[in-house]
């Protein structure tokens, strides 16, 4: 029995130790170096948060290099007559896939894996920043086919805030984009808050007209 035992656990091992396949690392770096960057895109999505703060909203955002224009279209379910327009310049897109994967020159990869995910396959490694950070990614889950990420799992702290949450990623179209992220945060009070984003309905226009960036004009009043 003992050598049966013995023997088991020494299959478990070499199995957690089966290395990754080829150079997947290296194709991984290479095909985030060649992934195409939209020049304009439009998308919508919904924002859920519970805890310190409870809302639910729906948005409709237009991109081009920096610049955003965000409306809100809905809120706690309700579509607004007018939307509540907000013009920002210079502002980095969060969630772009460049900003949030790990890079080889940045961070440490170990392989823990293969698995299916949303009917892909996909290899996947723990991962450790070589230099400590606010935010980490922990691990990410590399598409088999495209070699880019489909999940990306992160720790974050900021202003006595200390969470985790994972961000998914997939195709439209030729472009690679997030799909959802769910985050669990806690105060130095220990509250908890939760927020959920699910985004939809990506367009990617050849341009977008100057007046999409102007800040909208207040609306005419009759005098009295």
């Amino acid at each position: 029995m003992r050598l049966r035992l013995l023997a088991v656990a020494l299959a478990g091992l070499l199995c957690a130790q089966t290395p990754p396949p080829s150079n997947i690392i290296e194709r991984y770096a290479d095909a985030l170096a060649a992934l195409n960057q939209p020049d304009n895109m439009v998308f919508e999505f919904t924002v859920d948060q519970s805890g310190a703060h409870n809302f639910d909203e729906t948005h409709r955002i237009y991109r081009s290099g920096r610049h955003e224009r965000d409306e809100t279209l809905a809120l706690a379910g309700t579509p607004l007559k007018l939307p509540l327009v907000r013009i920002a310049g210079e502002n980095a897109y969060p969630y772009d896939v460049l900003r949030l994967a790990p890079k080889p020159a940045e961070y440490a990869f170990a392989f823990n894996g293969t698995r299916v995910v949303a009917g892909r396959g996909v290899y996947a490694f723990r991962t450790a920043p070589i230099t400590p950070g606010a935010f980490a990614v922990s691990d990410v889950l590399i598409d088999e086919q495209h070699l880019l990420p489909v999940v990306i799992a992160f720790t974050s702290s900021n202003r006595g805030l200390k969470g985790k949450g994972r961000v998914t990623f997939g195709p439209a179209g030729r472009y690679w984009v997030a799909r959802d992220v769910s985050v669990h945060a806690y105060g130095a009070d220990g509250k908890e808050t939760r927020e959920h984003i699910v985004w939809s309905k990506y367009r990617f226009p050849a341009s977008l007209p100057a007046s999409t960036f102007s800040a909208p004009k207040p609306l005419a009043t009759a005098l009295p």
